[in-house]
Formats: C-alpha cells, structure tokens, sequence
C-alpha cells in the first residue's frame, strides 16, 4: 500500500518560500480581490511576506493554512488573532492548526468578527511609511 506522508503532500502545495509567497498572494487575491485590486503586485508581495511572517510567530505553519491565516488579516484585520474569542480557537490545543482556522467562521460570532474588522490598521503593512 502507498503511503503518503503529510510532509510529502506539504511539498506538493509549496516547495519553496517563493511558492509560498504565490501561495499566499493568490488566495489572498481570491479571498479579497476588491481590497487588494489597487495595490502594486511588489507591494502585495511584501505585505504577503510580512503576513507569513506573523501566521508563523503564532503557530501556523502549513502553506494552505498560512495562505487562509494572511487572508484573514487582510479581510478582518492585520491582528485579527489578537482577539481575546479568536485567539481562544486559536489557541484550542484539542484541534490542529488547520482545524482550528477552518473552524473560526463556525466558533466566533459576527459581533467579534466586526470587533476585529473595527481594529484594522492599515499602517500595520508598512508602519514606516508616511
């Protein structure tokens, strides 16, 4: 019987940074295409880098939940996760990583999601930019 492993299929969805980066761009493109349609592709690029930085620092590690952790902060907001309802479900060590961003829209009501949607910072991208 053939085995696959989930390593091996990690490796099919992105094998390198780049492929994640395109990884990230395209779903975020998809998910938000009327909030990302005027921005420079380069910019994009560099917001989606900062955005898989952050999914990492915070445990996000698969590409394909990477991909749907940055396009939550550019839907919701750059610190969406900070959310005291959100980072409970985060934070749920009783799912995976990819469970628990699936489960989001189902666990947190609209009145948090529009509590975290209140608290985009748009300077969050480029803090240094006037």
């Amino acid at each position: 019987m053939l085995v696959i492993r989930d390593s091996q299929i990690q490796g099919f969805i992105a094998q390198s940074e780049n492929d994640i980066v395109k990884l990230v761009c395209d779903s975020v493109i998809k998910a938000n295409h009327e909030r990302v349609e005027n921005i420079r592709p380069l910019r994009l690029i560099s917001m989606a880098k900062i955005g898989i930085e952050r999914a990492r620092s915070v445990g996000v590690t698969r590409p394909e939940d990477i991909a749907a952790f940055v396009a939550l902060m550019f839907e919701i907001s750059p610190k969406f996760y900070r959310h005291p309802a959100i980072a409970a479900v985060l934070t749920d060590g009783n799912f995976s990583m990819g469970d628990r961003i699936a489960q989001l829209p189902d666990r947190i009501n609209d009145e948090v999601w529009e509590e975290a949607c209140l608290a985009y910072d748009p300077k969050f991208w480029f803090p240094d930019v006037a």
